[in-house]
């Protein structure tokens, strides 16, 4: 008998044996105990057959193997002749793996075809592999594109700032964060100063290369924690996690002060904004720590705009604190 080799480690081939093929197909442990059946076998003896004895199976069907002509194909795998006496006599095949388990095959197999049939199973594999490699390409794809839907809904346009839906998002859990962790949490408020006269005077793409150099100040001014947020118009709000309403004055001095300097019109005349501070109190929601800030940025901007003034308690006082530069521009 020709010598043939069966690669063992063909995946395709096994799952053939397993779910398709017209053949007895079993796996037995050294102690000759079945552990697996293919489906065939499944039907032909009966789904309990795993956990057997071998010879049991053999008994029960009363067949008479005659292992006498065994052919070593390598040292792990061996093929065997004989016939099954029930009736007619036919000759079966027996492909033996001498390694961890047994694994016995009765059946008409033609070893070429099987050959064949492995090779036509490893393309379609490979293609269900190059097929998976693919979806999965797409995936990422379809990942990274809702991740910039996502961050496009969150972003003004305008001036590429959190927009005010995102900023409803965050504001309840930063203050949930920080009741529970007993930590201080600021919110400014901030309003360019006459925008609508600039937008009269020098035209509105004036008015947005304003709005996107005062946006730009604003992110550049404050930290990676910190939330930046167009709330409206001209207006804007800075949540500032972790501080203080002392601290969160002093923010909103530095951005003051330097707004002037940037030549936002590209034509010398500077711009100013007002700026209303609040820190978050016990028991208060964030349509209070809004307010109050809003309140503080109306007292700046009737007491001469272009100045910050913080809010204490549940409204703002006279007693706020105004900045030392309280010029009208």
């Amino acid at each position: 008998m020709k010598k043939k080799m069966w690669d063992t480690d063909r995946q395709p081939v096994l799952h053939y044996l397993f779910h398709q093929a017209p053949v007895l197909f079993m796996v037995l442990d050294r102690q000759g105990i079945i552990r697996q059946v293919n489906r065939f076998g499944s039907r032909l003896l009966g789904s309990d057959t795993a956990g057997k004895p071998f010879q049991e199976i053999l008994i029960d069907f009363h067949h008479t193997f005659g292992l006498d002509h065994v052919t070593a194909c390598s040292d792990t795998v061996h093929l065997l002749d004989f016939d099954i006496q029930s009736g007619n006599a036919q000759t079966y095949h027996c492909l033996f793996y001498s390694f961890r388990d047994q694994i016995l095959v009765f059946g008409h197999l033609d070893l070429d075809e099987i050959e064949s049939l492995s090779s036509e199973l490893l393309a379609v594999n490979q293609e269900l592999n190059n097929l998976t490699r693919e979806l999965n390409r797409k995936n990422r794809e379809l990942a990274r594109a809702n991740e910039k839907i996502l961050a496009l809904s969150r972003t003004d346009h305008l001036t590429g700032l959190a927009n005010r839906a995102y900023l409803s998002e965050r504001i309840g859990q930063m203050i949930s964060l920080a009741v529970r962790k007993s930590r201080p949490l600021s919110l400014i408020m901030t309003d360019i100063d006459k925008f609508k006269t600039i937008n009269d005077t020098y035209g509105h793409d004036a008015g947005d290369r304003v709005l996107q150099g005062f946006a730009c100040l604003m992110k550049t001014s404050t930290r990676t924690e910190d939330l930046v947020a167009r709330f409206g118009g001209e207006e804007f709000i800075i949540l500032l996690p972790l501080t203080d309403i002392c601290e969160a004055h002093a923010y909103a001095e530095r951005i003051r002060l330097a707004l002037p300097q940037k030549n936002l019109l590209q034509n010398g005349h500077p711009i100013f904004a007002s700026f209303g501070v609040s820190q978050l109190l016990p028991n208060e929601d964030s349509a209070g720590l809004i307010k109050r800030a809003d309140m503080a940025l109306y007292r700046a901007k009737t007491s001469g705009r272009n100045r910050t003034v913080t809010a204490t308690g549940s409204d703002a006082h006279p007693s706020d604190h105004l900045s030392d530069s309280q010029r009208q521009p």
